[in-house]
Parts: structure tokens; sequence; C-alpha cells
């Protein structure tokens, strides 16, 4: 059965006229590509799939005539590839060969159904086979899917095999279908100038490159610089597992704060996007292995030239990146020393990859490109364009859309990819090999990394990258899992946990401020406090992933975070700190510590009510202040509108009835919001996780009054009033002293400058005259 059901795929669609008008060697790495094709162990990993959302008015003959005119235009579209009986590998150029997308029109479904079906028809479509014989490919190895959503929008999946495309070509070729398409339904010319040079040119110049004596100095560099290259990766949760090509993507969207102060730091540190996101990645990597040297593979243009810029075809070349960890530096003394490992890499990046391979293995098959375990993938923006994305073409206009996942070629491969929205980390690993919470901690730690170290550039490695396994030893020169050594006891969950816990601050020997926290936004907390005490985030919410969780008791949620501050700082003092019910758990999880016997001047709360005030208040005051309530998140939302933080679909959405009844996709569909991607807003700062686990296990808890000392920081946007008392319920429920301070913003935006400036102020006070009393710095 092929994929969505369909009768047409691309690699069924014969050339009318197979006549050969150019015969080329294949490159090094295609040779080293289709030995993995053929071996067919990867399955659909070795194909790349791409989506274009398109809108406006683009008709089928013209998507159709313009997908041909590129098939016609570029050689690489119309080669198969052949192994000639002496093992030589040659690519064929056919005069003639006829491609023809599937259309599918889902304008007939309802329109709650249409997303589910396109979801399905991309992932069928990028993960069907194209059909190799052990001597012969397919042609032409490329698939078109194009689904109409509405009269106006639809979206264009483009699936290639890796034997010839690279992300550069992509742009290329999406920037001449627009053009082709526009001419045609306008019945014009597009005015293309031929290509001066096709993929052929460049394979026999890679041919003669390959046989000059001077890239010997190449081969020599790599030489040396693999000699006893070390087994690396994760350690995987099943390490005798084969891997089928399988694969699982995890993904995180950093906030706003967090991606606009990674940019300005690397901006301040002169290290480029790229440079920064490895040295963060490489700290991760090394967390969770604990091995020596950090060895990652990444991928370069392949077109230093402007010369081969036009050209379509897969120049790209991978390099790799090894890099010794000396845990008692500085973060940026590892980033500065890794960006200048990585430039050096880049430039011995002449030799194709599959022949670095042979080179430092000797008579190594030609198929260990698939010698290295882990990938590293950082995208600002679109490669040759330098867009957004965006691409106008008069009567519609194509934007990227992220495609379906094909699979894992490595074991893992990270992906930190710069949108709109800002920037996002992913983790893809193979199935066969990890489980879901291994990705999520490998995730989880590479965000700690990035935002201990915006909070506090000056911050340790070791304070960001201490590892959460014990050191193995290092296996030199051997490419496949280790299986001599015994596997050592691991505590998974001991792990998750330790993989949660942030180090914002690490200076300083004044009492730690922890926080139970469910997303990134306290870095400029942390900075206002200042150096003289610790700063430690526990991300409480367990998934980055919005999921379904068994309900308990409020009290159960207190001793787990009572468990993580241990894991964090094993003995008091501490300082407690919380937002929103957040607050709740750090109070109750200082009841708990102070009753283990241990010291916690001060518990700081953050637009916390007391559990259990609402749910006192008499039927008229509760149905009363939920109106209240309801007019001000109405307000504030309205606000965020106009400001252009949020749009039509998310404020609609944030209400929990409009959700259920899905009235923002009906909105949609009657043109009255604009139509954009359906987001989940419960997975916007893991809000899924105090809305739908944590405020139900508060509804009946009765919280004893509580002997130690507390300040609570209300914003300065909440009006008072008996409903809405500016103690927030605590009167006499705090038996010490007891502060309440103003703080500028409203509750989204308390933690920004303003407020983390007042809020750092009287925290540093209060803990400077407790710290007197209990004797620190003297």
């Amino acid at each position: 059965m092929t994929w969505g059901d369909r009768s047409v795929a691309g690699e069924r669609l014969a050339a009318t006229n197979d006549d050969v008008v150019g015969r080329f060697p294949a490159t090094a790495n295609q040779h080293a590509c289709w030995h993995l094709a053929t071996g067919r162990a990867l399955g659909s990993a070795l194909h790349a799939a791409f989506c274009r959302r398109i809108e406006g008015r683009i008709s089928d003959t013209g998507a159709e005539t313009a997908l041909q005119g590129l098939v016609d235009r570029h050689e690489i579209l119309r080669t198969r590839f052949r192994l000639m009986d002496e093992g030589r590998l040659v690519q064929e150029v056919l005069r003639r060969v006829r491609i023809k997308p599937v259309q599918v029109d889902l304008r007939h479904l309802p329109e709650a159904m249409r997303a589910a079906e396109l979801d399905r028809l991309g992932k069928a479509v990028a993960t069907e086979p194209f059909q190799f014989t052990d001597s012969e490919s397919p042609v032409p190895l490329v698939r078109v899917l194009l689904v109409r959503m509405a009269h106006d929008l639809a979206f264009m999946h483009i699936v290639f095999h890796q034997l010839v495309i690279d992300g550069w070509s992509v742009e290329l070729l999406i920037d001449e279908f627009g053009r082709l398409a526009q001419a045609h339904d306008a019945g014009q010319n597009a005015g293309l100038e031929p290509p001066e040079l096709h993929f052929g040119d460049y394979a026999n110049w890679q041919q003669d490159l390959l046989a000059d004596a001077a890239i010997e100095a190449e081969r020599d560099y790599w030489r040396g610089k693999l000699a006893d290259l070390p087994y690396f990766t994760v350690k995987p949760d099943r390490p005798n597992a084969v891997r089928d090509g399988k694969g699982e993507i995890r993904s995180i969207l950093l906030p706003s704060q967090i991606s606009e102060g990674f940019e300005a730091l690397a901006r301040l540190r002169s290290h480029t996007p790229f440079s920064l996101s490895a040295a963060t990645a490489a700290a991760a990597l090394y967390r969770l292995s604990g091995r020596p040297e950090v060895v990652f593979g990444t991928q370069l243009a392949g077109r230093e030239d402007s010369g081969s810029e036009a050209i379509v075809g897969p120049l790209l070349n991978t390099v790799l990146v090894r890099h010794s960890v000396a845990i008692d530096e500085t973060f940026f003394g590892f980033a500065d020393r890794l960006r200048e490992t990585s430039l050096e890499a880049m430039q011995h990046g002449l030799l194709p990859f599959s022949e670095v391979v042979r080179t430092a293995r000797g008579k190594l098959h030609a198929d260990a490109i698939d010698n290295y375990c882990v990938n590293l993938v950082v995208q600002r923006c679109n490669i040759s364009s330098g867009s957004v994305g965006r691409k106008d073409f008069g009567a519609f206009r194509i934007d990227s859309r992220p495609g379906q996942s094909t699979g894992a070629q490595r074991d893992l491969s990270l992906f930190m990819v710069s949108r709109e929205e800002g920037w996002r980390i992913s983790c893809e690993a193979a199935s066969a090999l990890y489980d879901t919470a291994t990705i999520d901690r490998l995730l989880a730690a590479w965000l700690g990394v990035i935002e201990a170290v915006v909070a506090d550039p000056e911050v340790n490695l070791s304070d960001v990258a201490n590892p959460l396994v014990p050191e193995e030893p290092t296996v030199a020169t051997q490419h496949a899992p280790p299986t001599a050594p015994a596997p050592q006891p691991r505590n998974k969950r001991i792990e998750d946990l330790r993989s949660r816990i942030t180090m914002l601050q690490a200076r300083g020997t004044g009492v730690p401020v922890i926080a139970l926290n469910s997303s990134s936004v306290l870095y400029p907390v942390a900075q206002a406090i200042g150096t003289n005490n610790p700063f430690i985030d526990i991300q409480f919410c367990p998934s980055s992933v919005r999921t379904t969780l068994p309900q308990r008791h409020f009290s159960d949620h207190a001793r787990d975070a009572v468990e993580m501050i241990r894991l964090a700082r094993p003995h008091g003092p501490y300082a407690l700190f919380g937002l929103c019910i957040f607050g709740a758990v750090a109070l109750e999880a200082a009841r708990i510590l102070r009753e283990e016997g241990e010291e916690v001047p001060l518990v700081i709360l953050n637009d916390t009510y007391r559990p259990g005030f609402r749910e006192g208040l008499g039927l008229l005051d509760r149905t009363l202040r939920r109106w209240q309530v309801s007019w001000r998140t109405f307000r504030d939302l309205r606000q965020r509108f106009n400001a252009g933080e949020i749009t039509g679909a998310e404020w609609i959405d944030n209400y929990r009835i409009t959700r259920k009844l899905r009235i923002s996709r009906v909105l949609r569909r009657l043109g009255l919001i604009a139509d954009t991607a359906v987001r989940d807003v419960l997975q916007d700062h893991n809000r899924w996780f105090p809305e739908e686990v944590l405020r139900p296990s508060q509804a009946n808890f009765e919280m004893k009054p509580y002997p130690g000392r507390v300040v609570l920081f209300r914003n300065t946007a909440m009006r008072e009033g008996r409903l809405f008392p500016r103690d927030f319920g605590w009167k006499g429920f705090v038996s010490n002293k007891f502060l309440v301070v103003d703080c500028p913003g409203t509750h989204d935006t308390m933690f920004r400058s303003a407020g983390a400036a007042v809020i750092g102020d009287v925290v540093c006070r209060a803990l400077a005259e407790k710290e007197t009393e209990l004797g620190f710095g003297t």
C-alpha cells in the first residue's frame, strides 16, 4: 500500500524517454549514501522532507507546471544512480522525466478533521520508501503532495532522497517554483535564466580534487585529528538494540527573555549563534555522558565560492568536532575553546566526510559515514535567502513550515532553530535506543545550561554541567558500543530529577535561593539578587510536553519538591521561592524541611493565594470573584493582543470553554480571525501542569499555620478589594514576620526588569538580616 492510500508515488513516475544525456561519477558522499540506501537498514531516515504553506491563489495546473519546470531545469532531479559491474557508482541524467504531484482536496472534510488528515498524509509521504534495487535507483528521487485546505490555503509536502538534495538547494527550488507558478497563472514567461552549472559539473570537479596531490594535506590533518577517536554518545537505555531508522522528536521553545538574552550574550562575547549553541549543547552532552571528550558532527553548506551557490544538489558536507572538557574552567573558557575547535574543523571541510572516514580508519567500508552518533544543526533563518521563511509571489505567498520527521539517521540529532516565535531546541533520538524520558533529560539539561549562562555569563562549567552519571572508561578507536564492561546500575528517576535542576547563579556564600518553577522566566530575578546568594531553579514540571498525570495529594507534590531541593543542596539553610501555586508548594515544602530539622530563613511568595481561601468563600462571593477575574483576564489578553504578543486565536484559546468548543477553529473557517497554526496555549510555559495537575490537588488541602518568615510580592496591576485581599488570604496563617510588597507589572510580567529589581532589593535585605543572625560571613 502506498502513502496516503494513493496510487501515484514519485518513484513510479517513469521517464517519458530514458535516453541518457549525461553520465557523471557519483561524489564520495553519494557513494556512502548509496550503500546506506541499498542496505535498507535506515529506511526513510535517508529522506529529506520539507513542508511549505501556500496562502493565496495558485492553480493546480500552475503548481504542476512549476514542478515539471524544476525537473526540466535541474539535471539532478532527472538523475538515476547505477552501480556498474566494477563497483563504480555513476549518476545518469535522463533527457525527460515526468513528475506529477498527488493533489488532495480536504475541503469536503469538517474543519476540525483537516489538520489531522494533513498530518497523516504528510507522515505517510515522508516515510514511504523509494524503491531501490541492488544496482539501480528509481527516478525521480523526489515526490510531491499538494493538499488543499481552503480556497486560498494549501500545503505542499516535498520529499527527496538525500542522494539528490540538501537544505540550501530546497530554498533555491522553492523560489523558482513560486516564480514559475506565478508566471503560469498570469500567462507570462518566468524569465528564468538556464542554470550555468549542474551537479554533474560539481561531481567532476570533486573527482579531480580527490586525485590532486594537494588534497593530501587535508588527509593528514584529519588523520591526526581523529587518531584514537573515542566512541561518544549518551548512554542508551537499550545499548544492544539495533537501530531501525525510527526516531522520536521532542522540542522546547525558549521563552522570549531567554532567546533575547542568548542572542545578546552571543554578540557581547564575540560568538556566533552556532558557536554559543554548540557550547551549550556540548555542556549538556557532557552532563549526561560524563565523558572527558565530546564528539559531534555538524554540516557545512559546501558552497565556498559564488559559482556553486546556484547549484541544486547535495553539496553539503559533514565535519566532526572533537572537544575536550576541563570541568574546572568557566563556561566561556570552555565555549571559547570550542569556538576555535569548530572553526578549525570547518576550515578543513573541503575533504568529503566519507573520505575523512576512509583516511582515519584505513580500510573501513564507505558506509562508515555513519560512525559518529551525535549531530548538531543550528539554523537562524532560511539558509540561502537570509529571510525568515516567507516568499511573496503576487497572488500567493509561500511560508516555511516544519517538515515531517523521516526517521533518525544518528543516535541523537540536536537542533537549535530560530523562528519568528523565538529559539527552539529539539532532539531527535533513535527510538530503538532511547526512551522518551532520556530525550527529555537531555533537553532539560540543555535548557538548564542556556538559562544559567544567560543569567550569569561568568558561571563555572562545573555549576552547569556537573555529570549526572559517573564517568565511564573511554573506548578509543572503536566505533561500536562497547560490550565488555558490564552496564552500571542507574537510578533513572533520580537522573531525571537532577536534570531539571539549573544553577542560574552559582557564586556567593549566602543563603541559596531555590525557586520552584514550570517555565524559564527567572533569570532577571537571579541577576537582581546578585552574586552573594546562589540562585537555583527547579523545573518542577516533569515534562516539556503536555501529558496526563495521575491526581495526587498536594502534600505529595510538596514532598517531591523537598526531594529535588535536597538533590540541589543536601542541607539548609534554604530560601524558597515560588510564583502563584508554586509558592504554596514552596511554603508546604518549607514546613516539611523545618520539621526535618533544616533552617528555612525565608519563603518568597509571588501572587500566591493561600490554599483554601477561594474555596472558603460563599457561593455568591465565589461567583462575583470569578466574574471579576474573567474581566481582568479579558483586559490583560486584549492588551497583549494589541501589543502583538499573542494572536487572536491564542486570545480565544486562553479560555477553557472556548477551547472545549473549538471556537477559534470556527472563527478561522469564517475568516473572522487570521488562519494561523493551531497551538495548544496550555503548552506555553508549561501552563498545563499548574492548571491541570497542581490546582485540582490544592482544592481541598487544609494548610496549617506556618511559623517561619514570609515575604509576598503582589503585582501592581491587581486591584485590592474584599474578594482580592492585599495579603492574598494569608492573614493569620503566618505566625512570624509577614511582609507584603507591591511589584511592578502584571502577573505575567512581574519578573521582568522593573519587578525583578524590586524583588532583588527586598530579598537581599531580608536575607542579609537573617544571614547576620545565622553567622554567615563571620
